[in-house]
């Protein structure tokens, strides 16, 4: 599932990130490839806006369609 499918309230693993640029720019932020992140909110076509370790991070909705997620374990906050 993509970004865009995310559910707020719930916590996701970011699984890939098909565009080089995008995962260079989300490892500096923290948010690369196989870290938890927690959906706060999120519109249909974005942006959708995730927390990790107190950091909030807008993404955009043509981006958020290249990062591909997946629950974790513990969905909660």
């Amino acid at each position: 599932m993509n970004l865009l499918s995310v559910v707020p309230g719930k916590r996701y693993q970011i699984v890939r990130i098909r565009d080089k640029k995008i995962r260079q720019q989300a490892d500096c932020l923290g948010v690369g490839e196989g870290e938890d992140v927690y959906c706060c909110a999120r519109q249909s076509d974005g942006p959708v806006l995730l927390t990790r370790e107190g950091q909030l991070i807008a993404v955009g909705g043509k981006t958020a369609r290249d990062i591909i997620v997946q629950p974790t374990k513990s969905s909660g906050h």
